[in-house]
């Protein structure tokens, strides 16, 4: 009975964690749980059960992170295109970007397929191209980091896509996305209808998803080509 009390416990701790870690990051449960199958985190869990179920919830998300975060030199980015390309140039970036003219992937594989969809149907240039990259995170890097859709977020995209180049200093940028969804409501907000607590409130509600841009050569020199796949097949440079 005490067995299946603990599996149970731990059980709703884990989906409790998981729903959590995937709002807090901006990402979908389901590429969360990727994650968490990743990191083992249903296994340590069960591991530190004896303390976990003795403290606050709070502790048991630091707990995770710090699971997570101690393999998060590396990280596996995608980055979709309607372009087949070599090298990486940020000159040839888009202007009036959310985080500012430089490359932009994502985490989530799904996403970058979208986006090498939706480029190509518009473009009609080309194929659809996902290309895979490894990012190699150093403490000589300046990362921002956004966590969650609030003030600070809105007043950086504002800053970068009403002035256009780059409104900052920082090598890497990651933090949620203003896609076609949440586009609506930044624009009311860029256009002084909508305050920016009237923003973040109706923000909120949508799904958003991950982005992580490179604004320098300095952090390009961190990102490893692995491979790019055309049309949803792989393709050999």
């Amino acid at each position: 009975m005490a067995k299946n009390t603990m599996q149970m416990d731990i059980e709703m701790l884990f989906l409790h964690a998981l729903e959590k870690y995937a709002q807090i990051h901006h990402i979908l449960e389901k590429e969360t749980l990727k994650l968490f199958q990743e990191y083992q985190v249903y296994e340590k869990l069960v591991a530190q059960y004896e303390i976990l179920h003795q403290v606050d919830f709070s502790e048991t998300m630091k707990y995770i992170d710090e699971i997570i975060q101690h393999s998060y030199k590396r990280i596996t980015l995608y980055h979709g295109s309607n372009v087949y390309f070599k090298d990486v140039d940020l000159m040839k970036s888009n202007n009036r970007r959310d985080f500012g003219k430089g490359f932009y992937c994502t985490v989530l594989e799904k996403q970058a397929y979208e986006w090498a969809y939706r480029l190509y149907k518009r473009k009609h240039y080309e194929d659809a191209y996902v290309y895979k990259f490894t990012f190699y995170q150093s403490k000589d890097l300046k990362i921002k980091r956004f966590t969650k859709l609030d003030k600070d977020w809105l007043e950086f995209i504002k800053e970068n896509r009403s002035k256009g180049g780059i409104q900052h200093s920082y090598d890497v940028v990651i933090g949620p996305v203003a896609d076609d969804k949440t586009m609506e409501t930044i624009q009311l907000y860029l256009s002084g209808i909508l305050t920016s607590k009237e923003a973040v409130e109706r923000l909120r509600y949508n799904e958003v998803n991950n982005q992580v841009s490179f604004h320098t050569k300095k952090a390009l020199e961190h990102l490893e080509f692995v491979e790019v796949h055309k049309g949803g097949k792989r393709y050999e440079r």
